[in-house]
């Protein structure tokens, strides 16, 4: 089987784990039935052998909080006892929400990490090569702003996977084509920095992705707003949920966590028996810890786009001081210096070219670690992108005007 295809698997089977624990536990089917049915709906597609799914070699594609799932579901099954299912939700609810505690410790050490590639470093190590190796200087910069990408995506492992939002339509993503497009005219016209500010045109895609995180946010608390009216009369679901088709709550707009719950309630409407009552007022504990928990991950991860803006700022700032400092000494009669290295005119003119590539990457970098952060989906960083280009560039120029003033030197 292709790498690809067994990481495919890997991450939708890690990803289903937490929405199928919540189904397993609240469907008044027995789990292994539950399975069946949603094999037969298309829910595990991504399942091959169902089965077969018990033994190793079959589940070797899966995560292995999935497979913690499938124990639990058998085990469940062969004794009849669905606190099996409920006892390994709660162990998994309950190391999520333990490392939400630990989220602000983990961002502000992701902020450090990352700021080490982007400010940090290269602003060190550039200034002191500046004055020894113009060329060695160039090349360490571009070089600590391509190793801030990769390390942009650590991000990822701050935002559990399961609440992470999906991308529900690629095909905004031909705005995306703007940059390029962008970028040749503004080189064209002989704009200062046209890499940087080209990035300033994902702003439509920002605000489209803006718009689909809002849907996202509204599907989970509509899912929950059902959940809380059929629990309010468990036996009337159907006329309580206000919908004129049961089909509704199996349409597409559902994901993860949402969509597990209203196929439960589906579950619940077709089969329900003398627990229902006891199914639903499980199932709306199951997603109001979820909600609960999804609304303190935003919150808390709301500080590293603080960060972000605040370190785009920082590094566009110091970049420039930089330049105006180099500009200076390379303006200065060499003689008299013997044995130091002062940047030529030359060294100069390709470092204002390579600030722009720079600091583009290090805009996309930023924009990657928020949107990781924030959304667990590194698509999500055009929404971020526009913005913090645009910071950069005002920064940049800011320092431009005002460090000759405070150095009181005359370019």
């Amino acid at each position: 089987m292709p790498i690809f295809l067994k990481i495919s698997e890997w991450i939708k089977s890690e990803n289903e784990a937490l929405p199928l624990y919540i189904l397993l536990a609240s469907s008044p089917l027995p789990p292994l039935t539950t399975l069946y049915k949603l094999k037969n709906m298309g829910r595990l597609d991504y399942v091959k052998n169902l089965d077969s799914i018990f033994e190793k070699e079959a589940s070797d594609n899966y995560s292995n909080r999935f497979k913690k799932v499938l124990r639990a579901a058998y085990e469940s099954q062969i004794s009849g006892d669905r606190e099996i299912l409920v006892r390994s939700f709660e162990q998994e609810l309950k190391d999520i929400e333990v490392s939400l505690e630990l989220a602000d410790y983990n961002i502000s050490q992701f902020y450090q990490f990352i700021s080490v590639f982007t400010t940090l470093m290269p602003s060190i190590i550039a200034s002191v090569l500046f004055f020894t190796n113009g060329e060695a200087a160039l090349v360490s910069l571009i070089a600590f702003a391509l190793l801030a990408l990769p390390v942009s995506f650590a991000g990822l492992t701050i935002y559990p996977l399961e609440m992470h939002l999906p991308l529900r339509c690629k095909k905004k993503f031909f705005l995306a084509f703007l940059l390029p497009v962008g970028y040749v005219i503004l080189k064209y016209i002989g704009f200062d920095k046209p890499a940087l500010a080209s990035l300033i045109l994902s702003l439509p895609l920002s605000l489209s992705l803006y718009l689909d995180i809002r849907k996202l946010k509204d599907v989970l608390e509509e899912a929950l707003i059902l959940v809380r009216k059929a629990a309010s009369c468990p036996f009337n679901i159907f006329k309580c949920l206000g919908i004129d088709d049961p089909d509704y709550l199996l349409s597409e707009k559902w994901y993860g966590v949402a969509a597990a719950s209203t196929t439960a309630l589906y579950f619940l409407i077709l089969y329900s028996g003398s627990k229902v009552g006891e199914y639903i007022r499980r199932l709306e504990n199951f997603v109001n810890r979820y909600y609960e928990a999804f609304k303190k991950l935003r919150s808390k991860t709301l500080v590293m786009l603080v960060y972000a803006f605040i370190e785009a700022g920082a590094v566009a700032l110091i970049y420039g001081i930089i330049l105006v400092i180099l500009r200076y000494f390379s303006s200065l009669p060499t003689f008299g210096y013997a044995g130091v290295y002062i940047p030529s005119s030359s060294i100069i003119w390709r470092l204002e070219e390579s600030l722009d590539i720079v600091l583009a990457l290090n805009a996309i970098s930023l924009s990657i670690s928020t949107s990781s952060s924030r959304e667990g989906n590194p698509l999500y960083s055009f929404l971020y992108l526009p913005f913090i280009s645009s910071l950069m560039l005002i920064a940049f120029d800011l320092a431009l005007i005002i460090t000759p003033n405070l150095l009181g030197v005359g370019i």
